[in-house]
């Protein structure tokens, strides 16, 4: 089996301990939709931020948190950490999930390329050319919304800016599943992302869409509906779309979870999932890839809480959760792949996948755990996954163990 995956990967600079009442955060904070000021749970690019703030935001960033260093450097971004994760997960199987991008030949891609090496996942597409590595400044209050915590992002898209579907090789739709992850954030590839698409379906293969906070759209029509990528016919040609609530009902234009599922059965979409913070997951699937399973709601995993509430120094951060939740995805999917045929596949499976792996991601700060010995990710998610089968009981049909 081979899954290939495009779309964000970047180098994160995790800063903890951020704390968003303070008069410093709420200087830069947002005034309107799309003005480049920071917001919880949101993405800015770099170029609007230092427009909005009139200052290097290397100033700025002292005055938030003084001039300590990071308290992570990792690797970042929705499409290579899911990748990742499942390439952790799926190393037992034989599958080695490809990431197919670019970064900047400095000392940023230099230290990330040194991290990414230290994974499972195969990097043989991952070219480097002149110029910046992506990278975000991830800047985490643990205590925002009652001690839920939250995070919120700079973005310098650098390279990636360049890259588009004509750097994606033959091989890359050569695949049986491909991951088309965040690429909002890879602007030539989001505004080609039907062509994409289409052309990934005629290959036979499942498309898996994530998305991101889509901050061009939000800066160009400030308030109103984002296009997935360059239109909505992008809709039909995904089998599984997974998105946040926010995200989903910006690119659904509506202002419900209910609204916005039905505005994605409406458009084509084959089966999705809506995390929702702690909330419970919203999931749907009409049958074609997994089996049929109206409308439904699965909790999140109280086994995460209970344990780092027994053991606080388990606690990492929130920074990953929904990337591992679709790398959970994307890897009990292919599992399920290797044993039956489309359209006998269990949502209600894979989507229990997702809600563990995202919650077994506040174990770590950063969205990649770096494993020392190999299985170790996938024993911890497959221990978790028993617990959580024992919260939500027998009503729903899931495997004994994680398959």
């Amino acid at each position: 089996m081979r899954i290939a995956g495009a779309g964000c990967s970047l180098a994160d600079f995790l800063y903890s301990d951020v704390d968003y009442e303070s008069p410093a955060f709420q200087r830069y904070r947002s005034r309107l939709p799309g003005d480049g000021g920071l917001e919880p749970g949101r993405l800015v690019f770099l170029d609007e931020f230092e427009r909005f703030s009139r200052q290097d935001y290397r100033h700025v960033l002292r005055s938030l948190v003084d001039d300590r260093q990071p308290d992570a450097f990792n690797i970042g971004g929705p499409s290579i950490v899911a990748l990742i994760l499942a390439a952790q997960l799926l190393a037992d199987r034989g599958v080695k999930p490809e990431y197919y991008g670019v970064m900047g030949d400095d000392d940023i891609g230099r230290r990330l390329w040194s991290l990414i090496e230290r994974t499972p996942l195969n990097i043989d597409h991952y070219n480097t050319r002149p110029g910046t590595t992506p990278f975000t400044l991830v800047l985490s209050d643990p205590n925002y919304a009652g001690g839920q915590g939250e995070r919120s992002f700079i973005n310098n898209i650098g390279v990636s800016g360049e890259y588009g579907p004509e750097d994606l090789p033959d091989s890359f739709f050569d695949s049986d599943i491909v991951l088309c992850g965040a690429t909002a954030l890879v602007p030539r590839l989001h505004d080609n992302l039907t062509a994409l698409l289409e052309k990934a379906k005629q290959r036979g293969c499942v498309t898996v869409v994530s998305t991101v906070y889509d901050f061009r759209s939000e800066k160009r029509n400030p308030g109103r509906k984002w296009p997935l990528g360059d239109s909505d016919a992008a809709f039909q040609h995904t089998d599984l779309f997974i998105a946040d609530r926010e995200e989903a009902l910006r690119i659904s234009g509506t202002e419900s979870i209910p609204a916005a599922g039905e505005y994605l059965r409406q458009q084509g979409v084959s089966a999705y999932a809506i995390t929702h913070g702690a909330a419970p997951v919203t999931y749907f699937s009409d049958g074609r890839l997994f089996e049929p399973c109206a409308v439904a709601e699965m909790p999140v995993c109280q086994s995460v809480g209970e344990t780092l509430c027994s053991d606080p120094a388990l606690k990492g951060d929130t920074t990953g959760c929904g990337d591992n939740f679709v790398g959970g995805m994307l890897a009990t999917l292919a599992m399920q792949m290797q044993e039956k045929p489309k359209g006998d596949l269990s949502m209600n499976q894979a989507v229990a996948g997702g809600i563990v792996a995202g919650g077994c991601a506040c174990f770590h700060l950063g969205g990649v755990m770096f494993e020392n010995t190999p299985g170790e990710k996938a024993e911890q998610i497959r221990s978790m996954y028993d617990r959580f089968r024992e919260q939500i009981g027998t009503g729903r049909r899931l495997a004994e163990r994680m398959v």
